[in-house]
Order: C-alpha cells, then sequence, then structure tokens
C-alpha cells in the first residue's frame, strides 16, 4: 500500500465514511446534515464570490468595451427616437384633423343629428336645447368613430 493511498484510507476512516459509504449515500441518509454543511457554503459563494463579480461586470468594469456606447450609435438612436416621435405627432394631428372635418360633416348635413349628439339623447324634430353642459366628448366619438370604420354605410345614415 502506497502512502498516498494509506493516507487516503486514514482521512477517510478519520471523517467517519467507511469505504462502502459514499458522499452521496451519507447525503441520502441525513438530509438535515448535508444542509447544514451545504448552505453556509452557498451563502458564502453567493456572497463573497459572485455577488462582487456581478456587480462589477454591471457597473462595466469587466466587459469595458461592451458596454459603452460610441458617438455615432448615439446619434443614430436619438434620430430614431426623434424620428419616431415625428410621425407619432404627425399621426395625432391627422386623426385630429378628421375628427374635426367628420364633426363639421355632422353639423352641415343634420343639425338636428348634430344637437341630439351634444344632447346625449333623443330629441322632438325642431328641439331647441337650454343650459346643461354639451357632449362634445360624444360628438368627437362618433365623429372618430365615421372616420375609422370599415365600412361607409355604417354612418352613411346619420348624415342624410
Amino acid at each position: 500500500m502506497s502512502t498516498v493511498s494509506a493516507l487516503k484510507a486514514l482521512l477517510k476512516s478519520a471523517s467517519g465514511f467507511a469505504r462502502k459509504d459514499s458522499v452521496a449515500s451519507f447525503a441520502k441518509e441525513n438530509p438535515f446534515a448535508t444542509f447544514g454543511l451545504l448552505a453556509p457554503t452557498a451563502a458564502f459563494l453567493s456572497s463573497e464570490i459572485a455577488e462582487p463579480i456581478a456587480s462589477g461586470f454591471a457597473q462595466g468594469a469587466g466587459l469595458p468595451d461592451l458596454f459603452d456606447e460610441t458617438s455615432e450609435e448615439k446619434f443614430k438612436r436619438e434620430q430614431a427616437a426623434m424620428q419616431q416621435m415625428a410621425s407619432q405627432q404627425l399621426r395625432t394631428s391627422r386623426i385630429e384633423e378628421m375628427v374635426q372635418r367628420n364633426i363639421a360633416a355632422i353639423e352641415r348635413m343634420s343639425p338636428h343629428m348634430h344637437n341630439q349628439i351634444l344632447a346625449g339623447r333623443i330629441l322632438p324634430q325642431g328641439a331647441v336645447v337650454l343650459g346643461g353642459n354639451p357632449r362634445t366628448d360624444l360628438l368627437e366619438e362618433v365623429a372618430y368613430n365615421m372616420g375609422t370604420s370599415e365600412s361607409l354605410d355604417e354612418f352613411s345614415s346619420l348624415i342624410q
């Protein structure tokens, strides 16, 4: 028997493991003891080793060139954001213009329908509404739906 194998046998017998025992069988037979050995080790590894490494990478210390943004890339990103904002504003202004045109069309072609929508209820023909707040929200909703409707026949009866 060599000195290395004798030393291994001595360490194994001193640790309480017989030759037939293994770490896996010990873990199966003694789950609480295994947890007691592994939990502090895992806590140490996570707090003392993994956390500093992760924070270093998050701050860019580990990979400096990966997180640096060149001025050209920054300019392109800002330009794309400005174009998106401009297209959104253009779309919003077109919708507002369409709603105003449809409100004018309702008022011009069917004043009675215009008054009923502003009143928020069905009115007798030729009625005049006195007082109260006009329901401009309903009028804008009808005008918006007129402009975004798939069917042209859906709102044609309102203005004829």
